[in-house]
């Protein structure tokens, strides 16, 4: 238990220097330079990087040490296409699949991701990922589910780096105002559907959040200038 809990702080605290910019897209990871950063064992580094790797998050070229992929406006075209095909149908799925005791759990993150805004908290990432992995699992595919869990974390990289919650430009501050926020009301609205029992609304939801969360990354300002900020 004790490995797995130093594991999991290092998978976390990984992603967190990533999500700062500390490590921008194309860098080496190297295991002993994290362990003195973040004053661990190079143990559960070694761990957590495999783990990331094995996510879709990092990539390990030639069995080398890890690195954060590389990112490119057709990067992004494919990884989002690809979303809104598997991740709409998993929608449609989980509206169809999901029990009723569900609902309770889907409220309370929609209503976590809604404090976060308010607060700042950069964790707002781990509640996005429940609520689409959530979804995924209602789908009661576990072949889609799988399948869904690396394209997420690889156009994670995307939001880290131009999404208006954790990056400001001169044209958009950051953004703190749930209500402001698409991504959030898309949430709600999904949720909804889901548990309505309305496996088309749902599908139509999903469709529209996944094309709108590409939009937003592609016009900041930073994307537009082709990656000169990092």
């Amino acid at each position: 238990m004790e490995v797995k809990s130093a594991e999991d702080k290092a998978y976390k605290a990984i992603i967190r220097l990533i999500l700062e910019q500390k490590y921008p897209p194309g860098s080496s990871l190297v295991e002993a330079q994290l362990a003195e950063d973040l004053g661990m064992s190079r143990t559960p580094i070694r761990s957590a990087l495999r783990r990331l790797t094995t996510d879709g998050f990092l990539e390990n070229p030639f069995n080398r040490s890890c690195r954060v992929p590389k990112i490119s406006r057709k990067d992004l075209e494919k990884l989002f296409n690809l979303r809104l095909l598997m991740e709409s149908h998993a929608a449609h799925e989980a509206a169809i699949n999901a029990s009723d005791e569900r609902k309770e759990e889907f409220e309370q993150l929609i209503e976590k991701e809604r404090e976060s805004y308010y607060t700042g908290d950069k964790n707002l990432y781990e509640i996005n990922q429940q609520i689409h992995f959530g979804i995924a699992n209602l789908s009661d595919n576990p072949y889609l589910a799988g399948a869904i869990k690396p394209l997420f974390w690889r156009s994670e990289l995307y939001v880290f780096f131009f999404d208006t919650f954790y990056v400001s430009n001169e044209r958009k501050p950051l953004l703190r105002d749930p209500d402001k926020s698409r991504s959030h009301r898309e949430h709600k609205e999904l949720i909804r559907a889901i548990f309505s029992r309305a496996p088309e609304d749902a599908r139509e939801i999903m469709k529209t959040h996944i094309l709108s969360t590409r939009k937003m990354l592609t016009t900041n300002a930073s994307f537009q200038k082709g990656f000169k900020e990092m």
